[in-house]
Order: structure tokens, then sequence, then C-alpha cells
């Protein structure tokens, strides 16, 4: 159960302030060191140019000299820092974007005057205070097969189920709000509760564009509410509700670390029926992000990007966790039946020609 925490953690974690994930308290020794978005800059480069070892202690007033140090090194365009505290301990994760890297592509903000209701706004924030302490008393447990989110603890419960007796009248409201507002709060409300809409089919294009919004704590909220939406389509598909996955696969190449933690977290569900469709987008598309996620130290944040992998490859799920073993087994084993798996499609489709 503990090795399960930081990707359960992955799937609660939701923005009301500027962040959009818990981050490090000053003075904790790091944990590990794990990297993304590097394609012709070497690791141990980019570890030489850090300065910050594993055990080293850290503080969050190291980041803007540690990304400036980043930034000198040759062929990097932009560099950040996630410091993220987990109950393993703390995991900083360093994104690089390279020079020749266009990045994931973001919409403009929204420019007009408009906010939520402030009774929907309270119902919000109140989800924001209870979430901390649900997590730490371990009751923060999560069903989403509702297609939203209804957790164990209490009071997340109760603000839970007031989102979804609001959002039976709301729901244009609230669309219209996390189109069109220029207030970047107003819209990560509006993303969080468009997810407790009745009729989930009707709003799945409305967050799926939320996905990409200018804000990284919108496209939190978004993503997060799309994973469980994602678990309703796969166990009633009778709903024909369809995500489309391109915005995840085109998010697996962000330079936010939150990003690329929330599109594992959707498409580990959307893959979980293992449409050979999306899973050949995945291996044309995406391979080179989920192998370098699924080799992070951190195996809390690397679960989700393994089981991908391992659906590629064609494998069951019990064969992909039983070969990793949570990080202490073969992940290479893992991501050397997925690349084979790929070159076998390309010498089927060269023998079908």
């Amino acid at each position: 159960m503990l090795k399960c925490f930081a990707w359960l953690a992955a799937a609660l974690c939701f923005s009301v302030g500027a962040g959009a994930e818990e981050v490090a308290k000053p003075s904790v020794v790091v944990g590990t060191i794990d990297f993304f978005g590097l394609r012709q800059l070497s690791e141990s480069a980019v570890r030489d140019h850090l300065r910050i070892k594993e055990g080293d202690p850290f503080d969050r007033s190291q980041t803007s000299a540690v990304l400036d140090e980043l930034r000198q090194l040759p062929g990097v365009k932009m560099a950040t820092l996630a410091p993220i505290t987990t109950s393993e301990g703390l995991r900083l994760f360093v994104g690089i974007q390279e020079e020749n890297d266009a990045g994931f592509v973001l919409l403009e903000a929204p420019a007009e005057d408009v906010r939520l209701p402030e009774p929907l706004m309270q119902i919000f924030r109140d989800f924001g205070s209870a979430l901390g302490p649900a997590v730490r008393s371990g009751k923060a447990q999560q069903d989403n097969t509702q297609g939203h989110s209804l957790t164990a603890d209490p009071e997340m419960r109760r603000t839970e189920d007031a989102a979804l007796a609001t959002m039976k009248d709301n729901v244009a409201t609230v669309t219209a709000v996390l189109k069109t507002s220029a207030h970047r709060e107003h819209r990560r409300a509006a993303a969080w509760l468009l997810g407790y809409a009745p009729d989930k089919r009707a709003v799945v294009d409305a967050l799926v564009e939320a996905a990409r919004d200018s804000d990284a704590g919108v496209r939190n909220n978004a993503t997060r509410a799309l994973g469980a939406i994602a678990v309703l389509a796969d166990l009633k598909p009778e709903l024909g509700i369809r995500i489309d996955p391109s915005v995840f696969i085109a998010m697996l190449g962000s330079l936010n670390w939150t990003d690329r933690n929330k599109a594992g977290f959707v498409l580990k569900k959307l893959t979980k029926s293992k449409s050979p469709e999306l899973l050949h987008r995945l291996r044309d598309h995406a391979m080179p992000e989920l192998i370098e996620i699924a080799r992070w130290k951190s195996t809390g944040h690397a679960f989700g990007f393994v089981m991908i992998l391992g659906r590629i490859a064609g494998w069951s799920d019990a064969q992909t966790t039983e070969t990793w073993a949570w990080g202490k087994g073969d992940v290479e084993a893992v991501i050397a039946a997925a690349l084979a798996s790929r070159q076998g499609a390309d010498a089927r489709e060269v023998f079908r020609r």
C-alpha cells in the first residue's frame, strides 16, 4: 500500500492556489532526482551541472539558483525543478526543454470578466481545505467508478456530495467560466466542478480543451477529472463516453512536471482496455517519454508509465508488475518488450505492403 502512495497522490492532487503540487519544506534531504525531456543531452551532463545529488539538503530558496545554472548548459532552452514531498521522502524532478524541442503547445488565456457564483467557489475551497488533512490521516482513498472521485474522508466526501448536488443545475454556467474566464482561480474551480456533472459525456470535450489551458492548475484539475471519467467509460462502454487521447500524448512532452504526471494518470486509465489504436499511437509517438519516466527512481511516480509500456508490449498487468516488482525487478525487460512490439508492428506493416 505504501508503494502506491505517490501514484495515489497524483490522482488526488488538484489546484486551488498558485501551485499544483505539494512542494518540499525547508531543509529536507533529497531522496531521489529524476529527469525528463532529455533527448540530445545526457543525464550525466545535466547531473554534473545540477550540483545537487541524492542525500544533499534542499530547500525552496535554492530553486532559482539551480534553474539559472541549468539554463546556462549548452543545448538547454528552458528548465524546471519540481521538489515533491511524498510519504517516502523528497523527490526532485528536473525538466529540460532542449533548443530544438517545440514543447507542449498551450492555449491563450481567455479574457472575459466572468466568475463562478460564490457558493460554487466555496465548495471548491472547502475541498481544498479538506484534502491535506485527509491525505495525512490516510483517509483519502478514492472511488472513481461513478466517473468522479468520492473519497473515504468524511469532510472531503461532504464537499464532493455538494459538488454533485450543485452541478445538476449549473453545468452551463460552470462550462462558460471554464472556457472564457480571465480569472484562473475560477477556471481551476470550474474544471474541478465540471467533473461532477451528471452527464459525463456532455462535459468531456470542455475538459479536454481545458487540458491545454495556459494555467497549470486548470490543466491539472481538468486532467484529474478526465481520469475519473475514463474509469466510468471503461466500466460502462454502453454510455458512449469517448476521451480523445491526443492532448495527453502531446502533454507527455510538457516541461511542467505535473502535466507529465497527470497525462500518465489519464493514459493509464485509457489504455486499460488495451485499444490497439491507442497503443499503436503511443508506440509511434510517445515511446521516448514513456521509457524515460518508467526508468525513474521514484517508483511510485513511474508506476503508471511502466504499466502503459507493458500494455504496449502485449503483456498482462500482472506480468508487468511481477517483472518490474516496484523498481526492484527488471524495468529494462518491460521496455525491451514494448520496443520489440513496435518493431514487430513495423515488420507486419512492411509485410502487408
